[in-house]
């Protein structure tokens, strides 16, 4: 869940969850989960953003699949792709 969702509005995170395993998926959270870069990035906070990014693409690595109930955070993390290929390949 993006850090926004998980402060400000727990039961989209909630029903996101909910919705998921309804729908038979075995949906796994990574409790070190980080911020995706977005705020130091909206702010020009390049190095912090990238370095957010990198940790986030670090602690995803392993998962199939990454679902985020907010659009802007699932948009910073495409956008990652393109600033550190080497790190995120294909999305």
């Amino acid at each position: 869940m993006p850090c926004y969702i998980d402060l400000i509005y727990p039961k989209v995170g909630i029903a996101t969850l909910e919705l998921l395993e309804r729908l038979g998926l075995n949906v796994a959270y990574p409790l070190n989960q980080t911020c995706c870069g977005q705020p130091m990035s909206n702010s020009g906070d390049q190095a912090n953003a990238a370095a957010a990014e990198r940790l986030f693409v670090d602690i995803f690595k392993e998962y199939d699949y990454i679902i985020g109930p907010a659009g802007s955070c699932v948009k910073q993390v495409c956008q990652s792709r393109f600033k550190i290929p080497a790190i995120l390949p294909a999305l």
